[in-house]
């Protein structure tokens, strides 16, 4: 019988030792964080007792040899060490940084598979929440070295730089190798990011490096203690310079950003408006995903003329439907993104057809009385999700709401908090946009029983 081996990783925030015993485990599922998940006989603190086996990289039905990392409630974090039978559905990782670099958690899995996961975690989530499903749509899956945004954590150290995405559940730096899901230009920046680590930043220091791929290139964002950049921002922004970055801009400590380069402005394109985002403002991963999405919520909103865009960021939803509505209400609690919508419609002459609000939903949800001629609603909220905002929009008329969700258990429960006051959820689908990744992106329909 073959067996594949496999390197344990460094785990620094373990709670178990290091020489702690293997467990040998048969792969029951997989979790809703993307371990494949077992049982297993584990003597911790003298006592043996039956534990939850949580193993990244492995697939059900999987007989897999694991050492155990860290010990909680839930059960036993463990590293694997020995695939004894592998799953028919496992498949050759891309990437040779996998399973150690913290950007992927499937790229053992074939894609359909992980897909129709995606899929069920979803509808699972929706059963449990007493949602009823409708038929659904087709999934979108988004292609291979298309993510447009990543943030790369730099550290300069006195025999060289580590540069790349961060280990799962450390602190330690992996450079991906071949990476699948980047695109390119990413790849390249990272590259450069690593050659300026090493010539311009004081040794010990670690910054964050926020990329955006906009329309005409890319915006960077470097993020650091206070005093980092202290005698170099000359050579940092020539740096950017002769790399071609639309904009760089820096950071240190709590403080806003400071540009130090945009030779134009640079822009992303949403609709017939061109809006230029903040530094480190959020975009959709990537551009084929939030077309789907855009098309999705056009779809679900319909011939509305007035419709409210919660959780509006820079207008990704919104302002692609605005030059067919009488108005857009966008709520949104980051000044800058409001900002950036407001100035870019104000230039395209349509800022009468948008009216701003700016709002902290989470905390001080809008009203019903501000919903009253209101015929659709667009929310796209964070992973907590939206429950307060859910609660009183389900005490309102508006006809459609198209909810947009990374996070299956919120959007499970916020349908149902909607579907409680009268809705019916009529259209659902899956757009994959964060390839190889647990995380899920979910568009649904909802409309006035």
């Amino acid at each position: 019988m073959n067996r594949r081996r496999f390197d344990s990783r460094r785990n620094r925030g373990g709670k178990l030792p290091r020489n702690a015993a293997p467990v040998e485990l048969t792969i029951s599922h997989v979790g809703g964080r993307g371990d494949g998940v077992g049982r297993a006989r584990y003597k911790h603190n003298h006592i043996t007792d039956e534990h939850s086996v949580f193993v990244p990289a492995t697939l059900a039905g999987e007989q897999v040899v694991a050492t155990p990392v860290a010990i909680s409630g839930q059960g036993i974090r463990a590293v694997l060490h020995e695939i004894i039978t592998p799953s028919p559905e496992r498949r050759e990782p891309d990437c040779a940084a996998f399973p150690a670099c913290g950007g992927c958690s499937f790229q053992h899995w074939r894609d359909e598979s992980v897909t129709a996961w995606k899929q069920d975690l979803v509808t699972g989530f929706l059963a449990r929440a007493g949602v009823p499903c409708p038929e659904i749509t087709p999934p979108h899956v988004a292609p291979q070295h298309a993510r447009r945004r990543a943030t790369f954590h730099l550290k300069r150290l006195a025999g060289g730089v580590a540069a790349g995405f961060l280990e799962r559940g450390s602190d330690r730096i992996i450079t991906p190798q071949d990476c699948s899901i980047l695109d390119p230009a990413l790849i390249t920046l990272l590259s450069h990011l690593s050659e300026l680590a090493d010539s311009r930043f004081p040794v010990g220091v670690s910054i964050d490096a926020q990329a955006n791929m906009l329309d005409n290139g890319i915006c960077l964002l470097l993020s650091g203690p206070d005093g980092w950049h202290d005698r170099i921002l000359e050579d940092l922004a020539g740096w950017a310079a002769d790399r071609g970055l639309a904009r760089l801009s820096v950071a240190e400590g709590d403080g806003g950003p400071l540009t130090l380069l945009a030779p134009a402005p640079p822009v992303i394109r949403l609709g017939t408006v061109a809006v230029t985002p903040p530094p480190g403002a959020f975009l959709q991963a990537t551009t084929d995903a939030e077309a789907a999405l855009q098309q999705a919520v056009a779809g679900i909103v319909g011939g509305a003329s007035r419709v409210t865009d919660l959780f509006a960021g820079c207008g990704t939803l919104g302002l692609p439907l605005l030059k067919g509505l009488s108005r857009l209400t966008a709520a949104e609690s980051d000044t800058a993104a409001l900002a950036a919508m407001k100035a870019a419609v104000d230039a395209a002459g349509l800022g009468a057809r948008l009216d701003c609000i700016e709002a902290d939903l989470m905390r001080a949800p809008l009203t019903a009385d501000l919903f009253g001629d209101v015929e659709a609603v667009i929310i796209d909220p964070p992973r907590a999700g939206a429950s307060a905002q859910c609660e009183i929009l389900a005490t309102t008329a508006v006809p459609a709401i198209a909810m947009v969700s990374c996070n299956p258990a919120s959007f499970a429960r916020d349908a149902a908090i909607l579907v409680a006051g009268g809705y019916r959820l009529n259209s659902l689908q899956i757009i994959d946009q964060f390839r190889f990744s647990s995380h899920v992106e979910i568009v649904a329909g909802l409309e006035r029983g």
